[in-house]
């Protein structure tokens, strides 16, 4: 079967940056899912702002201008933006929107041009849904995990130095985390707080990357025991991964799956976070991990972070069991079964 996927949002990246320096979550899961469908034995097309065209693991990546002078596949994926959208008079035989935010403006267009032709959004998360239930945005649905290779992480889950991780972009809530950090400090001493992302998962240089930081750490130092170790190659991001003995996210981010917190549970690190949009769903409370209530800028949250933070730093007979849930509860979403499913879906929409 004949897929093509357009991306057409103008950061220029292609499929050795998923390794080194890494993707943001959209272009991962896009890099991820087309090598698996690839290795399936699909043949494979992704069409982006893609500054070494060619083919990669079974793919070809394509710069986006080719699409509209090449024929018509079986399967039109149309990723994020409602620019992604293929022409109303498209001839591909099956039309489908990879919904990966929540933008509801993107599944609205695709809906208005290809409910009736058979279309459908492909949702990561229940989140998502209620943000297409709320826009009015009537169109069938599939909801289909984000792919994460869960077979790279081998490490023990038990015996974990007191490490916390903090791996998503700093915006959506280091600060908080920062300012509850020295309670944790304070009560378990060889505690650290390592902090990975950073602009370059979204095209930025190295030196843009460093600006950004300077404007979020306004020249303060980092409080004693945390460690800012940036966007990292992704084998060096799953080792630091497995050593952290959780991940502290106090997150005021509209998560629509979040990669980091699936990773982490990948890992076996249980994950800290607020119950927001799809937090809800990568974490199930006091089972793989622990989710806080309240405003995260407010102290009283803080204290219930830093609280849950060393109860379990403090507790292996606690963590560890937490920690093998949580490993449990990705097991599924492999890259091969998240390909698989996509499979399946247009099997029966054929």
């Amino acid at each position: 079967m004949r897929w093509q996927f357009h991306y057409p949002k103008r950061t220029s990246f292609y499929p050795p940056d998923y390794e080194n320096p890494g993707l943001g979550g959209c272009e991962a899961s896009l890099v991820l899912l087309t090598r698996a469908l690839a290795a399936r034995g699909h043949d494979v097309e992704v069409f982006n702002c893609c500054y070494r065209p060619g083919t990669y693991d079974g793919v070809k990546w394509r710069m986006a201008w080719e699409l509209d002078t090449t024929p018509a596949p079986d399967v039109a994926v149309a990723v994020r933006f409602d620019e992604a959208l293929w022409p109303a008079d498209s001839k591909a035989g099956q039309h489908l929107f990879w919904m990966l935010d929540d933008r509801t403006r993107g599944p609205a267009a695709f809906a208005d041009t290809f409910r009736d032709r058979g279309g459908r959004v492909v949702l990561a998360s229940q989140a998502m849904q209620n943000r297409l239930d709320t826009a009015g945005v009537e169109i069938p649905t599939q909801l289909i995990p984000l792919p994460v290779e869960t077979d790279r992480y081998t490490q023990p889950i038990e015996d974990r130095a007191p490490i916390c991780l903090f791996s998503s972009m700093p915006n959506r809530g280091l600060d908080a985390a920062l300012a509850l950090w020295p309670r944790i400090r304070a009560a378990v001493p060889d505690a650290e707080l390592w902090v990975t992302s950073g602009w370059q998962l979204w095209g930025f240089t190295n030196s843009e990357s460093d600006d950004r930081w300077h404007q979020i750490l306004r020249g303060q130092d980092l409080p004693e025991g945390v460690r800012l170790l940036g966007a990292r190659p992704r084998s060096e991001l799953i080792e630091i991964q497995q050593q952290a003995s959780l991940t502290l996210y106090p997150c005021r981010f509209p998560e629509m799956f979040c990669l980091s917190a699936a990773e982490s549970a990948a890992a076996g690190t249980p994950v800290i976070t607020s119950p927001i949009d799809a937090l809800n769903e990568r974490v199930h409370h006091n089972h793989t991990g622990i989710l806080i209530e309240g405003n995260i800028d407010d102290p009283k949250t803080h204290r219930a972070f830093a609280d849950a933070a060393i109860a379990l730093l403090t507790s292996p007979t606690r963590r560890t069991p937490m920690a093998r849930m949580a490993q449990a509860s990705a097991s599924h979403i492999t890259p091969d079964n998240v390909a698989a499913t996509w499979e399946a879906l247009t099997s029966q929409s054929g």
